[in-house]
């Protein structure tokens, strides 16, 4: 087990020992990526390889293109993708829907058999956007922004449609991710995964990816036997604040719910960015801003709520996002400031899709974020919540959860917990 090695404490309930976190799936998906970038940052361009081993058979695998999702296609971004072949060999590809790219295998592959396919892809780039995909001055910011095999080892291909809104839709498998980035001179990538040099990062069992380019100074620090960075583009002192604001929620968080799981974690400041937060495994971007310890409270307890245990973000929402709300006020972090006027019963559809919030856009932050804190508090007992968390975590560990795997956690440290989170809108 890596990482930070902190003694869990509750003060307030006796918590037995969570069983031994969980290892990452032997037949996970193996990424190669190669990333080209070249000013004037319009776009980027590169090639991927991927083997993917099923549990069970299939006779065709699902690839989402997020970039193409409404609000993105309507900041700019598209991502386009060339010819797939395994083997040499041309396969035929569908496209029934912008987010969605299908691969017709022509034949079953069995469980335990695998597969390698490559293609080419390229990525238009909006021209200003506070999104996961933007360029700013003499640089970008990219995350999500390669096509991702929707494996769900529990339920197999995953097809929910985008959300319509500024939110997360994707669900995807933890896999490996090999990955070199060629940027002009004088500019320097940050990406999820250890630095290898000269543009090559590594990252092991994360299910997604993140990647800036820019003229970034780095500073680090050791916390407990992982490396934390903050990259920033200016010799900012908010590099330093964040850097220590990082060093202690990593720390924290790791004492409640078990420890970090990689050796590094960095944090990245575009110049570009308000004061938002943008998550992904190994790496967060944050916005400059008053909230600026409440959002890397947040995006650092994402390391744990959507990074290590993952969830189907289009379905559950509330599984990292609650979770990480959670997360940042345990930590001592105000909540987000709720908006004006919330509607009454708009605390009732916590555990809701993302068509949901779709429909009912205005109150997503509060249905998720707020309404869902306020639904754990209300079973009574904030550390034994925790202890459930951890139990949680140690389970589900490089998973893709489901509400029921939460909810049985929380009914063995507390009793009717489920039966009582119902009124809330959350259910199995």
């Amino acid at each position: 087990m890596r990482g930070v090695l902190v003694p869990f404490l509750v003060a307030t309930v006796a918590c037995a020992l969570p069983p031994p976190r969980a290892a990452p799936r032997q037949d996970r998906p193996r990424y190669d990526v190669n990333v080209r970038v070249a000013r004037p940052f319009r776009s980027v361009a590169g090639e991927l390889g991927v083997t993917f081993t099923p549990n069970r058979p299939t006779d065709h695998l699902v690839f989402r293109l997020w970039p193409n999702g409404p609000s993105q296609l309507r900041a700019g971004s598209r991502l386009d993708v060339g010819g797939v072949t395994s083997a040499g060999r041309k396969l035929r590809v569908e496209r029934p829907d912008p987010t969605t790219l299908i691969v017709p295998l022509g034949r079953t592959l069995a469980p335990r058999s695998h597969i390698t396919v490559h293609t080419s892809w390229r990525l238009r780039l909006p021209s200003t956007h506070d999104d996961r995909i933007a360029r700013f001055r003499d640089g970008l910011r990219l995350g999500t922004f390669l096509p991702l095999l929707a494996w769900d080892p529990r339920r197999g291909w995953l097809t929910d449609p985008p959300a319509r809104i500024l939110a997360e839709s994707a669900a995807t498998p933890a896999a490996d991710f090999d990955l070199h980035v060629r940027t002009p001179p004088g500019l320097r990538a940050v990406a999820t995964g250890a630095e290898l040099g000269d543009g090559h990062f590594r990252a092991h069992a994360v299910r997604d990816l993140a990647l800036a380019v820019g003229p970034f100074g780095v500073e680090s620090a050791a916390e407990g036997g992982v490396t934390v960075r903050v990259a920033a583009t200016q010799k900012l002192r908010q590099a330093r604040v964040a850097l220590a604001l990082a060093r202690h929620a990593l720390a924290a968080l790791a004492s409640r719910y078990g420890p970090y799981a990689w050796r590094t974690y960095t944090l990245v400041i575009p110049p570009d960015l308000p004061g938002v937060g943008i998550e992904y495994p190994m790496l967060s971007f944050v916005g400059r801003g008053r909230f600026e310890r409440l959002i890397i409270d947040h995006e650092t307890a994402h390391q744990w709520f959507y990074s290590l245990v993952g969830n189907d973000q289009a379905r559950d929402p509330w599984l990292d996002e609650t979770l990480a709300t959670w997360g940042q006020t345990r930590l001592g972090s105000q909540e987000f400031p709720p908006p004006q006027g919330v509607p009454r019963g708009a605390d009732r559809h916590v555990g809701a899709p993302m068509s949901y919030w779709d429909h009912e856009r205005r109150w997503y932050f509060y249905g998720v974020y707020g309404a869902g804190v306020k639904a754990l508090h209300s079973l009574g007992n904030d550390a034994a919540v925790d202890c459930a968390l951890r139990r949680y975590v140690a389970r589900r560990a490089y998973s893709i959860a489901q509400p029921g795997d939460l909810l049985d956690e929380l009914n063995r440290v507390i009793p009717g917990a489920e039966r009582r989170l119902r009124a809330w809108g959350i259910h199995r």
